[in-house]
């Protein structure tokens, strides 16, 4: 592959939103300020107007998965998330009462 169409590769890739920046720079081996630089630079020529190919830019969205209709299963994991939640606050409420802390409380900002 030529510099020219990993520079393109690249930029479409990133601006899909499935990958980072630095994962980019990882897979492709270049530095992740060069692959910031040309994500600008294309970015500003797409401000412009100026790119040769704009429909390039456009990726397909990702097909959605089909939803879970089971309704009982559904309810099945709310439950369980519920004891979860219960086992934590229950967890938080010991912990406050054997340590003397207060786990829920806020904490703000430090002043010096």
């Amino acid at each position: 592959m030529n510099e020219e169409k990993i520079r393109q590769q690249v930029i479409l890739e990133y601006l899909s939103g499935e990958v980072s920046l630095r994962t980019l720079a990882t897979k492709y081996n270049y530095n992740h300020n060069l692959i910031y630089r040309w994500i600008m630079a294309h970015q500003r020529l797409k401000k412009k107007g100026k790119l040769l190919n704009p429909g390039a830019v456009v990726t397909a969205l990702p097909e959605l998965k089909p939803m879970s209709t089971d309704v009982g299963w559904l309810q099945e994991q709310l439950r369980l998330s519920r004891i979860e939640v219960l086992l934590l606050q229950a967890t938080i409420d010991i912990s406050d009462e054997k340590f003397g802390t207060n786990l829920r409380k806020k904490a703000g900002a430090r002043r010096s």
